[in-house]
């Protein structure tokens, strides 16, 4: 299994601080940009740290939830905010919340939740990252942030939906977040011993293993086993995942999957009009992630 929690991922070079508020039911994530030395206010005044954390500790409330960003005092001079040694200008925060509104498939098991900040600094609503349709915006991150023209702040896998306090969460920072109502950090990684091939999210979440040799007889039909693994060392996913099927050749009679409590299930395959040496391949998907698994059937 993978670890929970909330990580910083330090030493990331931006010139940013950030506040974090982690609740089963919502995360919130105020933005900070670094002030420069002998800054005395900005655009939206001068707050004291006291005022200004009262209200990010307050619960959140927003009629619909759906992720409108909360630019209340936003652009505030915060000279005495912990960890700015000469201040910083607040720039608002984001929050999803569980039970917002949102699209019907936008939270789902495997999920990977963006909390962004956009080229003004300002934070942005969050989104699954794996609802994007386009691959490279799923397998290579960095890329996905460089078409968008946004840094993340702040990151939720969800390889299943759990409360949010059950989730791993990541804040990607130059120091150690600031920690709001009680919430803990697990952990600090640098962000110098992370792989740069964007693909980091992957340990994180689970894949499909078959059998090693498939077979099938011609105009037959055949039960295939699966289970779900952990990406980062094989153990058993025991989870229900609902898993979608698609196959190049042959007939699936049902194209939906749910595995059992222990992540292990089954599917059949028929080898209707095929012959022979002919190859039937499966790939199982999730909502919005393609291939997590593929097997591949010989028809004999």
């Amino acid at each position: 299994m993978t670890e929970t929690g909330l990580y910083a991922i330090t030493n990331c070079g931006v010139p940013r601080h950030y506040a974090v508020d982690i609740k089963p039911d919502y995360i919130a994530v105020a933005v900070f940009e670094f002030a420069a030395p002998g800054t005395a206010s900005a655009m939206g005044g001068v707050m004291l740290w006291a005022d200004l954390l009262a209200h990010l500790e307050a619960r959140p409330v927003f009629g619909n939830q759906a992720g409108f960003v909360d630019l209340t005092y936003n652009e505030s001079f915060i000279p005495d905010l912990p960890g700015a040694p000469v201040g910083a200008i607040y720039k608002g925060r984001s929050c999803i919340f569980a039970a917002g509104m949102r699209g019907h498939d936008e939270l789902v098991d495997h999920s990977l939740i963006d909390m962004a900040v956009g080229a003004d600094g300002r934070p942005l609503s969050w989104r699954n990252r794996f609802a994007q349709s386009a691959r490279e915006k799923v397998d290579t991150s960095f890329r996905h942030r460089a078409r968008e023209g946004i840094s993340n702040a702040l990151v939720v896998f969800l390889p299943v939906v759990v409360p949010f306090d059950q989730a791993r969460v990541e804040v990607l920072c130059q120091v150690p977040p600031i920690l709001l109502n009680g919430t803990v950090l697990a952990g600090a990684i640098d962000d110098a011993t992370i792989p740069k091939d964007g693909l980091w999210y992957k340990k994180f979440y689970f894949h499909v293993v078959g059998p090693q040799a498939a077979t099938v007889v011609s105009g037959g039909r055949v039960d295939v086993p699966v289970a779900l693994r952990w990406n980062a060392d094989g153990s058993a996913f025991a989870y229900p995942v609902t898993l979608k099927l698609e196959a190049d050749a042959g007939y699936l009679p049902k194209r939906r999957l749910l595995t059992a409590p222990d992540g292990t299930g089954s599917f059949a395959v028929e080898a209707a009009g095929l012959s022979p040496g002919d190859r039937i391949t499966v790939k199982l998907n999730t909502e919005h992630y393609t291939a997590i698994g593929k097997i591949v059937l010989e028809v004999v």
